[in-house]
């Protein structure tokens, strides 16, 4: 009896054994695919998070199912590392950029400065000639910062655009005015050619004033001596065409797709001679496509550019 009860026991015990063995291995089965799962649902948050596109595998996830996510991840970790180090590029071709821009009309006011100051005998004439000289190199400074602060605020999207009509025959002749002194300089002539009778636009004048000037006065300094300046107006219809054109020195074809790009200059040591900030079509660029709209160049080196944009009529 003792026998058969100890057999009884052994046969429990084993039972047992079996019982745990295999709920064991079950429920191993069982966390190691919950794991699996979690694992996958991690990486799946990961990969939205890099707002790339994954399609949960249905059912029970396999190591297939994991490789592909690890592969996705990678991928998106190795584009975001590609952006970050064009974005990096960007930074420190702009910063050395504006430092160029800056330090030479700051080095020049210095340098005058530090002069009339060491030489207290100089003469009132050569004093005021190198005082007008920084004044000048100072106003050129102050230009460049309130272009790049235009910049940096048209890229932030924080430079709202205005919308009102306006006679833009009326404000071509303003900037004509304002130009004139710079064209008589070197004796080009200004005009306006009208090619429709209906001159009011939908636009920011301030801002399209802003354009019209900095064409303006880009057409003068690259103008020929004697040369002549153009402004036109078209009617298409449905939007009014406005051209800046002149025969002056012109855009080689190599330099034409970037000269929309800041401080880009097709001829640096001379433009930096002539002033201006580097900044100037940059700015015509962005105000434009505020507006909706593209500004587009025809020119042929030697033979003169002509600059045009299209703005809504106002009905």
């Amino acid at each position: 009896m003792t026998q058969n009860i100890t057999l009884q026991e052994i046969i429990i015990v084993i039972f047992a054994f079996v019982l745990t063995f295999l709920g064991g291995i079950g429920l191993s089965s069982l966390i190691w695919r919950r794991r699996k799962k979690r694992v996958l649902r991690n990486l799946e948050k990961l990969i939205t998070t890099e707002q790339k596109d994954y399609t949960e595998s249905p059912g029970d996830p396999t190591a297939k199912d994991i490789e592909e996510a690890f592969r996705t991840l990678f991928v998106a970790r190795k584009q975001e590392l590609q952006r970050l180090q064009q974005l990096e590029n960007y930074r420190r071709d702009y910063i050395g950029n504006v430092a160029h821009e800056l330090k030479t009309p700051l080095f020049s006011i210095q340098g005058y400065i530090e002069t009339v100051l060491d030489e207290p005998e100089m003469d009132q004439k050569t004093r005021q000639n190198f005082l007008k000289k920084a004044d000048k190199n100072a106003t050129r400074l102050g230009q460049i910062v309130s272009d790049l602060d235009s910049i940096t605020k048209f890229e932030s999207g924080f430079l709202s655009i205005d919308l009102n009509p306006f006679n833009m025959l009326e404000l071509i002749h303003q900037v004509m005015e304002d130009i004139e002194i710079q064209a008589a300089q070197k004796e080009i002539s200004l005009s306006v050619q009208i090619k429709t009778d209906f001159t009011i636009v939908l636009g920011d004048r301030s801002r399209i004033r802003q354009v019209l000037v900095n064409l303006g006065y880009n057409s003068i300094k690259y103008g020929k001596q004697k040369g002549s300046t153009h402004f036109i107006i078209y009617d298409t219809g449905e939007k009014i065409i406005v051209e800046v054109a002149d025969n002056g020195i012109g855009i080689p074809t190599q330099h034409i797709g970037r000269i929309f790009e800041r401080f880009y200059r097709v001829d640096a040591d001379r433009n930096r001679e002539t002033g201006g900030s580097g900044l100037g079509l940059s700015i015509c660029k962005h105000i434009i496509e505020a507006h909706g709209e593209t500004i587009k160049v025809i020119s042929s080196e030697g033979a003169g550019s002509s600059f045009s944009f299209a703005l809504p009529k106002h009905k």
